[in-house]
C-alpha cells in the first residue's frame, strides 16, 4: 500500500520491532511457517526466518516492488488483498500489521477471512482513528478487529502491547496496535499463551487504547483542525491549501 521509499524510510525500526517479537512467537508456538498478508518489503518475514522458521511466504499487491524484497522473490506473490484467496495450505502463523486500513470497509472481513483461512493464530494490528497516514481508508479502533475474528471463532490475546510500552526500538503502532489471535478451540496453543502471560506477569491494557507517543504527534491544533479536511481535498487543492495556511515557501 506504500511506496517502498516508505518502507526504506521507517525500515530500520520495522526491523528492531520484528527482532524483537519473531523469536518469542517462534519459541513460544515452534513456529514451522509464517505467511504475511500485507508483507511490504518482507522485514518481518527476514526476521522469522533469521530465528529458524524455515518457511515463509509474503503476500501483497502488484504495488510491490520484487527487486527490493528483503525474503526471496519466489516466496512472494501477488494478490489482490480485498478479494478472498486461498494457497491450499496450512501456516502456523499469519501476520498482517498496519495493512488493514487501506482494505475499503466493505472488504475488512473478507480480511479477516482470508488471514483465518491460513492459519489458527494471527499476529494483527490496524491503525486507530485519526492515527493518520497514506490512504487510510478504515481506520478503526482496535475492538472492531476484535469483534471480526470473534466472528470467526479467534480468541484475543494481548501478548505484547504492555511489555512494548516504553521500548524505543519499537514502531508505536506495534506498541498500540498488536493483538494475538489464536482459534478458540486450539486449547493446546490457548495454555501455552495463558502461561507465559502469568509467568512474565504481561499487564493487559484495555482493548481500545492510544499510545502518548502517537497521541502527542496528532495532538496540536494544526493537525486537528487542517490535516482531517486536507486529507479529503484533491491533491492540487490540498497542496494550494497547505502552502496557504502554513506559509510554505
Amino acid at each position: 500500500m506504500y511506496d517502498f521509499s516508505w518502507h526504506q524510510s521507517h525500515g530500520d525500526l520495522t526491523l528492531s520491532s520484528a527482532r524483537f517479537i519473531a523469536p518469542i512467537l517462534h519459541s513460544l508456538l515452534e513456529l514451522k511457517s509464517v505467511l504475511d498478508v500485507g508483507c511490504g518489503d518482507g522485514r518481518w518475514l527476514a526476521s522469522f526466518n533469521e530465528c529458524g522458521v524455515p518457511l515463509i511466504v509474503g503476500i501483497d499487491g502488484p504495488w510491490t516492488d520484487v527487486a527490493k524484497l528483503q525474503i526471496e522473490s519466489g516466496n512472494f506473490e501477488v494478490k489482490d488483498l480485498s478479494k478472498p484467496f486461498d494457497l491450499q495450505r496450512k501456516f502456523s502463523l499469519a501476520v498482517s500489521l498496519e495493512v488493514a486500513e487501506h482494505i475499503e470497509p466493505q472488504f475488512a472481513k473478507v480480511f479477516v477471512q482470508n488471514m483465518v483461512r491460513h492459519s489458527d493464530v494471527v499476529l494483527f494490528g490496524a491503525a486507530i482513528p485519526f492515527q493518520g497516514g497514506f490512504r487510510h481508508v478504515n481506520e478503526r479502533w482496535q475492538s472492531y478487529w476484535v469483534d471480526l475474528f470473534a466472528a470467526e471463532g479467534l480468541d484475543t490475546f494481548d501478548l505484547f502491547r504492555s511489555q512494548l510500552w516504553n521500548r524505543t526500538d519499537i514502531s508505536v503502532w506495534y506498541k498500540q496496535n498488536m493483538l494475538l489471535y489464536v482459534r478458540h478451540d486450539r486449547q493446546d496453543l490457548i495454555a501455552r499463551i495463558a502461561d507465559y502471560i502469568e509467568s512474565n506477569r504481561i499487564a493487559q491494557l484495555p482493548c481500545d487504547v492510544v499510545h502518548p507517543e502517537r497521541y502527542q504527534a496528532i495532538a496540536s491544533y494544526s493537525q486537528i483542525a487542517f490535516k482531517p479536511l486536507l486529507n479529503k481535498l484533491p491533491f492540487a487543492t490540498m497542496r494550494k491549501f497547505a502552502d496557504v495556511v502554513f506559509r510554505r515557501t
